[in-house]
């Protein structure tokens, strides 16, 4: 998980390089750290909401990418999916659907059931910017109906 000293490295090379489109990308990421720090009242940002605004960034580039797609705009498309995977290049290995799974079972044995704030905020504790909230939370609901 890169620190905020380190996407500001990486935003230099890319400036060196003549990378264009990484420029672009980590710009993005450096504001929304800025933004987030000022809203705050912080000087640093922890590695999970680092995690989390990489994630953010990257759900906008897909989302972007699914309604050029709707426009037929294939240039954007393409954009829009490069951008992407550059900010999934700076993210940690994404847990399995499996390896998720056991983290609810196991979290839930030690808060006591499946009660979805709990299991939640424990999840994001150690996994931070490692799962999909919205899959997490399913799996929850499903396994707290499975009893």
């Amino acid at each position: 998980m890169p620190s905020e000293e380190q996407l500001q490295a990486e935003l230099q090379a890319a400036m060196k390089a003549g990378d264009k489109l990484k420029l672009l990308v980590l710009r993005d990421v450096i504001t929304a750290i800025k933004n987030l720090k000022v809203e705050k009242m912080v000087s640093s940002l922890g590695e999970a909401d680092i995690a989390q605004i990489l994630r953010k960034e990257a759900n906008k580039r897909a989302e972007a990418a699914e309604f050029a797609r709707q426009a037929n705009r294939q240039d954007l498309i393409e954009k829009n999916v490069r951008e992407k995977e550059i900010l999934e290049s700076y993210l940690p290995q994404q847990l399995s659907v499996e390896e998720l799974e056991a983290a609810i079972r196991q979290i839930a044995q030690e808060v006591g059931g499946y009660q979805i704030g709990p299991v939640m905020s424990k999840l994001r504790e150690r996994f931070a910017g490692r799962f999909d909230g919205k899959l997490a939370s399913e799996l929850v609901k499903k396994l707290a109906a499975q009893g």
